[in-house]
């Protein structure tokens, strides 16, 4: 089975969506397709992926010239080429399968506008979403998909991002299926990180009484960074057990570590920037916190399972749809997040709930219902459906 993979930009340092569809190309190739990820952007890399690649290279002066540019390219590579089946991550009308990794173009739009603190500029932010022409254009390419009576197959990361769609296109039910996301699980469960992991814990919690967390992210305000930090400080006056909460990102964090000090949080909260040590931090902490106000499917909550770890989230993240809630980790209140993240931090200071959970996690096996291969096992399924339709 030849298989194309559709995306915009494919540049794996970048994390998210595009370490996803890596993994993903990664684990269809290890069941048997060919794959070929073709992208407008790509990563200049001397290391050779398992599937191949084929850059589209679309310029443009603007957002929208790259964007048209970008569906005239695959329009060109569908004409020339003859691949059984065809998997966008961006909305395109000419492929079988629409996977959108952010969920829904048009309801992430308005989710993120939320993520800003001040109600003014919230007000301001959506009520200039129009003004987007690059995202408007996709969010008309994605309505005419859902409007198309044999249009694209919508695979839905999650619960959530089924909701979002029949919310707003009031699609049908047979054109979206849901495909629940994965990650890579071995390097999170392998020797090496459960080394690194004891050694970072005995690095950071050498007397074994402090509560370790991590939050990753690269959009730190959409992720819920600010929330985090006021968290702490609600936790710190009300709670005996010290802790420690580790910011992994390669973004701009200047105005946060600001806030940290400010409350007081300057020991609690440890800034890492970007690191090559995930799955040994991971293997450290007693669980991972991400207060995120819009997530289709959050790879961090799922590393965090497969690695054992419970999670603390919102509602507002597909990657609920894997947790049992007081069981695998926590969701927090929408209508008073801080207070209610520091009661669910809270309970992660107790080391008998974390080591509840952490079991239960291991008991339920959830490192399979993540991993990746389940997830490609499920595309498979799904592109040999959309060929025995085409054919009969």
């Amino acid at each position: 089975m030849k298989v194309l993979l559709i995306l915009e930009k494919f540049k794996i340092s970048r994390g998210g969506a595009e370490r996803s569809t890596f993994e993903m190309a990664a684990a269809l190739t290890e069941l048997g397709a060919e794959v070929t990820v073709a992208a407008g952007e790509m990563d200049e890399s001397n290391d050779q992926p398992p599937f191949a690649v084929e850059n589209l290279k679309c310029r443009g002066g603007t957002r929208s010239n790259r964007w048209k540019n970008f569906q005239q390219a695959v329009k060109e590579l569908l004409a020339r080429s003859d691949f059984d089946i065809s998997h966008s991550m961006a909305p395109l009308t000419m492929v079988d399968v629409y996977q959108p990794r952010g969920g829904s173009v048009a309801f992430s739009a308005r989710r993120h506008c939320f993520s800003y603190e001040s109600a003014l500029v919230r007000r301001f932010k959506l009520a200039t979403l129009g003004f987007n022409r690059a995202r408007q254009r996709q969010i008309e390419q994605e309505r005419q998909i859902c409007q198309m009576a044999n249009g694209p197959v919508i695979a839905a990361l999650s619960n959530y991002v089924c909701e979002q769609f029949r919310s707003e296109y009031q699609i049908k039910k047979d054109r979206l299926r849901l495909i629940a996301n994965g990650v890579a699980t071995e390097p999170f469960r392998c020797d090496q990180a459960r080394t690194k992991g004891s050694q970072l814990r005995s690095r950071f919690d050498p007397d074994n009484s402090r509560t370790l967390l991590v939050f990753a992210a690269e959009n730190l305000r959409l992720k819920g960074l600010r929330c985090l930090i006021e968290a702490g400080h609600e936790l710190k006056k009300t709670q005996d057990r010290d802790f420690r909460i580790f910011v992994v990102s390669s973004g701009n964090y200047h105005h946060y570590w600001q806030l940290a000090q400010k409350l007081e949080l300057g020991e609690q909260i440890i800034f890492l920037g970007s690191t090559r040590e995930m799955a040994g931090l991971l293997n450290m902490c007693d669980g991972v916190v991400l207060p995120t106000y819009n997530d289709a499917c959050s790879r961090v909550v799922l590393e965090a399972l497969a690695a054992g770890k419970p999670a603390i989230t919102s509602k507002f993240n597909g990657a609920v749809d894997f947790l049992v809630l007081d069981k695998h980790g926590l969701v927090i209140d929408e209508n008073n997040r801080v207070h209610s993240l520091a009661q669910a931090m809270a309970k992660l200071c107790d080391p008998q709930v974390v080591r509840s959970m952490s079991s239960a996690i291991e008991q339920d096996k959830l490192y399979e219902k993540v991993s990746m291969h389940r997830h490609g096992r499920e595309l498979i399924e799904l592109y040999e459906e959309i060929i025995r339709q085409r054919s009969s």
